[in-house]
């Protein structure tokens, strides 16, 4: 096998390179597929959903299975392990005619906070992220989901509900 005919993305998972395959992938669909089961979460799903301004150039997933990191030449993707009561959340988006799971934008919020420890729920830390587009956000969800996570995150969940009606507040449509 030639080495220029295969792109390898994990130990034993090759796609052909560009030249020898008839649609581009998406990242996304990799992402779900380099480890079952899994979905695209954390920065990867804010900046989805454009709630934080930064290019995000990790892939970012959760999955019950252990953490895990691939690079490879199509990109680095990244897997954070939660519980398995807290996988849920997630709907089927497309990218370039594949489909992929995505966590809702209310979920990839908790996802975020629950695996980044340093967050304790604070105003000034929200405003530190710059989250943008808080209007995609349902606060009926933020709460229901808020529930299912430990104490930390139920009070970031509140005060992140504030803070989301405090912005919302302070927009008005055109």
């Amino acid at each position: 096998m030639k080495k220029d005919y295969l792109i390898p993305l994990k130990r034993g998972l090759y796609i052909f390179s560009s030249q020898w395959r008839k649609i581009q992938p998406s990242v996304l669909f990799m992402a779900n597929f380099l480890v079952l089961p899994s979905y695209v979460s954390l920065e990867q799903a804010l900046g989805f959903y454009e709630i934080i301004p930064e290019k995000v150039t990790v892939i970012t997933s959760v999955t019950t299975k252990k953490t895990k990191i691939f690079k490879n030449l199509v990109g680095s993707f990244e897997y954070r392990s939660i519980k398995e009561d807290l996988f849920f959340g997630f709907k089927k988006e497309i990218d370039n005619n594949q489909e992929f799971f995505i966590a809702l934008p209310e979920k990839a919020l908790l996802d975020y906070f629950y695996l980044n420890n340093h967050f304790q729920g604070d105003f000034s830390e929200l405003e530190s992220l710059r989250l943008q587009n808080l209007e995609v956000l349902n606060i009926k969800l933020l709460e229901t989901y808020g529930l299912k996570y430990n104490k930390r995150i139920r009070k970031i969940a509140e005060v992140l509900i504030e803070f989301v009606k405090k912005e919302k507040g302070r927009y008005r449509r055109l």
